[in-house]
């Protein structure tokens, strides 16, 4: 197993795929979770209520809430592609027969190729939110504002946040790509339901209380739920979108830690009982 995990560890640092996602995604959480509000807290007039509440979310105390409310919605869908790209690559490039007839099995080719994609997620999700301090630092040394940091163990929370946000997306990727395949109906698929069928489930079940129970197991309800237990506004709050209350902080994790385990054995299932050209 660690020979697979090391195989595909090459692989990938081999493939543009994840240096192109992460440079993308860290240059997203950058620019519309600092630097698109600061040009809004600049150009807003100085006697508005909300010019000085947009502020203080920009500001170093609240990065850690900040940099992560990006995640529930435009993060996962990123995390997803990458996940996709992962398994449905092999399919596109016909590459399957020959890597599982010189390694270990299907299954350890598999679990090594989601090990190495949740690596990837987490390096990704460190640069960003180092990113995410550094644009902080600038706005309020701009502002002249004193640099008051969140604890150590706040920062911790929220990048453990983004690496399990994004690993389950990673996850729920890569078995769609062995579930079609390929890649692009595997992304078409992924991002129809997770940017649309998802929302409009939740809004759905906002009106519809048959729907309520609906809320409680969507990957998107769950991320969000996550992000806002741990201090990030909601979207009923003014929030970004995407972030919600619907769970408390458990029982999210569980929820998303559920998606990894089932997309992980789906994958397995598929990727061992069906015929590979």
């Amino acid at each position: 197993m660690i020979n697979a995990v090391a195989a595909e560890g090459l692989l990938l640092r081999k493939r543009m795929a994840p240096v192109v996602i992460g440079i993308a995604w860290v240059l997203m959480v950058v620019g519309f979770a600092f630097v698109v509000p600061y040009i809004i807290y600049s150009v807003l007039d100085p006697s508005d209520a909300g010019r000085g509440e947009l502020l203080d979310i920009l500001l170093p105390n609240a990065v850690a809430s900040t940099s992560l409310s990006s995640y529930p919605l435009f993060g996962g869908a990123i995390m997803l592609i990458l996940g996709v790209l992962v398994t449905g690559s092999e399919y596109r490039w016909n590459t399957w027969t020959a890597r599982l007839s010189q390694g270990p099995g299907r299954v350890q080719v598999l679990l090594a190729k989601l090990v190495v994609g949740a690596i990837a997620t987490t390096v990704i999700a460190v640069v960003a939110a180092i990113a995410a301090v550094a644009a902080s630092a600038i706005i309020a040394a701009v502002e002249g504002r004193s640099a008051d940091w969140p604890s150590a163990g706040a920062l911790a929370g929220s990048l453990g946040a983004a690496a399990l946000i994004s690993a389950a997306w990673m996850s729920v990727g890569a078995a769609l790509g062995v579930i079609f395949r390929g890649t692009t109906v595997a992304l078409a698929a992924g991002l129809l339901w997770t940017l649309g069928l998802e929302n409009a489930l939740s809004g759905l079940a906002g009106i519809l209380p048959g729907l309520e129970p609906v809320r409680y197991v969507l990957l998107g309800s769950a991320s969000g739920s996550l992000v806002g237990g741990l201090g990030a506004p909601t979207q009923g709050d003014g929030g970004t979108p995407g972030v919600v209350d619907y769970l408390s902080t458990p029982a999210a994790c569980l929820v998303l830690v559920a998606y990894v385990v089932v997309s992980t054995t789906v994958a397995a299932l598929l990727i061992r009982r069906r015929d590979i050209s």
